[in-house]
């Protein structure tokens, strides 16, 4: 049985550092876990156009896939793969799909490897708000507890802003489902509001490829100077004792 890395589209082709970051971070909690060349898209975004009879057909196609390769543990860096994966997959295969699925921030949150990380932060003070992103908050597993636990645990002069909006009730960045595209202006103003609710931030941390896109075209678009960090990069420069919001 193996356990496997499972990076998802968007991050394996356009954040290949981040991914490298993740894959360090995750081998070194459990050198178990490997990850398998080809990986098929877990199909979330196929699902929100796609007829049902070909969302079923994709997610038997990597359900195979994965008895193929004999898996039976995945963990993931990508907060819309872990959705679908733990939302639909038993949905459509029930007993079928026979896989534990996680999220990286899950795996850093296990006590255990809290310990092990053993993050440190002896910088001057600083001040990081980190954005819930829908498909961690509204998964059928929500991941909500476990990043505040992660940052929390960092020893050092380090310190975690709350939003207006936040956890549960957090704004939306704007990006999934098709809202960019269709609705740019909406989008926009979504992610700006999610800035301006952050006081004397230096940096905004956040676990979702697409929510980064996001943030990182609003950041630019509208001179923002605070850094927008993605959470695996941040962890790895802290274990590497390296300034965790450098460039």
């Amino acid at each position: 049985m193996k356990k496997i890395i499972f990076l998802g589209c968007l991050s394996s082709s356009r954040y290949k550092d981040t991914c490298e970051n993740a894959i360090k971070i995750i081998k070194f909690l459990d050198n178990e876990y490997q990850v398998l060349e080809n990986p098929p898209c877990c199909g979330a975004l196929a699902h929100q156009i796609a007829p049902i009879e070909e969302i079923r057909d994709h997610v038997k196609l990597v359900n195979n896939w994965l008895k193929d390769n004999d898996v039976n543990k995945l963990i993931t860096i990508c907060a819309g793969c872990y959705n679908y994966l733990t939302r639909y997959y038993p949905k459509y295969l029930g007993t079928d799909f026979n896989v534990k699925v996680m999220h990286l921030l899950q795996l850093m949150n296990e006590p255990e490897n809290l310990k092990k990380l053993n993050l440190k932060y002896p910088g001057k003070k600083l001040k990081i708000y980190y954005h819930d992103a829908c498909h961690l908050r509204n998964a059928e597993n929500p991941i909500i507890d476990e990043p505040r636990n992660i940052i929390n645990s960092i020893e050092g002069n380090i310190f975690l802003g709350e939003m207006e909006n936040t956890k549960i009730n957090s704004l939306c960045c704007g990006a999934g489902g098709g809202v960019y595209s269709i609705f740019k202006e909406n989008s926009d103003f979504s992610s700006k509001l999610i800035f301006d609710q952050m006081r004397m931030p230096k940096a905004l941390l956040t676990a979702c490829p697409f929510c980064y896109n996001s943030f990182i075209r609003i950041k630019e678009e509208n001179n923002i100077k605070t850094p927008v960090i993605k959470f695996e990069d941040f962890i790895l420069k802290l274990m590497e004792g390296v300034d965790p919001i450098s460039v």
